[in-house]
């Protein structure tokens, strides 16, 4: 008898391993500027081989910190600067661009901005709505940091030390929806996708990302950047080979990034 237990424990063993229902989970960690984009990948990634995928945030590059040490599978992030600092045998592939866009409370009348007056706002020389067009209020910045912080100030957009800013609690992505909601003279800063139905996006000299605006006429973005080592095992670099195809680019448009592999 305790032979044809092991026997059949032996057996359905094989059979759970190689249906695939064995294989070992991978684990991802992202900023939370990153995080939904790896999560509804690794859903479809899962539901296509049933590799489980385990995505959880944590603060900005420390995705990039684990994933480059080996202590987690994947990594991701839109954060560029310590992408210069990966020690050997760190591996990153871009697998979508990730725009920024300018939020707005859904009172304010402003609807677009001019290049200029973005930079201008930022750098704290226009400070009130009705100097671009809107209603006699105080502008109040929300930045969503580091992840779009970066970026603008890379494109020409430098923040002023002396803006009014409305301070972020807890989850950055959902707070900028939250703040700009809740106060009528705010402008947030958000990756494009992850804007709430209660906030307004406004265009930049009457363009909104997309793959025909890019990046000649609209220049915020940021690489969305997926790190692992160079020898990862199998189910990551699967992973990667699927967030780069045209189902996983699909899934990258899902969201309002630009696929980089068309």
């Amino acid at each position: 008898m305790k032979k044809l237990i092991f026997l059949a424990t032996l057996f359905f063993s094989v059979v759970f391993v190689q249906s695939g229902m064995a294989a070992e989970a991978i684990s991802i960690l992202g900023d939370p500027c990153t995080a939904p984009l790896a999560k509804k990948l690794g859903d479809a990634f899962t539901k296509k081989t049933g590799t489980v995928v385990n995505v959880e945030t944590a603060a900005c590059a420390a995705g990039i910190y684990k994933a480059s040490n080996g202590l987690v599978d994947i990594g991701v992030s839109t954060h560029e600067v310590v992408l210069n600092y990966l020690p050997d045998g760190t591996v990153n592939n871009v697998i979508a661009k990730a725009p920024t866009v300018v939020l707005v409370n859904k009172a304010n009348p402003v609807n677009d901005l001019k290049l200029q007056q973005l930079k201008d706002i930022l750098a704290g020389k226009i400070k009130n709505w009705k100097e671009v067009g809107g209603n006699d209020s105080e502008i109040k910045n929300v930045l969503l940091q580091p992840c779009t912080t970066t970026i603008f100030a890379k494109r020409s957009a430098p923040f002023g030390k002396d803006i009014n800013r409305l301070t972020q609690a807890g989850n950055p992505v959902a707070a900028t929806n939250h703040l700009v909601e809740a106060n009528e003279g705010a402008m947030g800063l958000q990756i494009y996708g992850y804007e709430s139905p209660e906030v307004k996006v406004i265009t930049v000299d009457g363009y909104l990302p997309d793959e025909k605006s890019f990046p000649s006429k609209y220049q915020f973005y940021q690489d969305y950047n997926v790190i692992t080592k160079d020898n990862a095992n199998n189910n990551t670099k699967a992973f990667v080979d699927f967030a780069m195809s045209p189902e996983g680019q699909e899934i990258v448009a899902s969201l309002k990034h630009i696929r980089v592999n068309k």
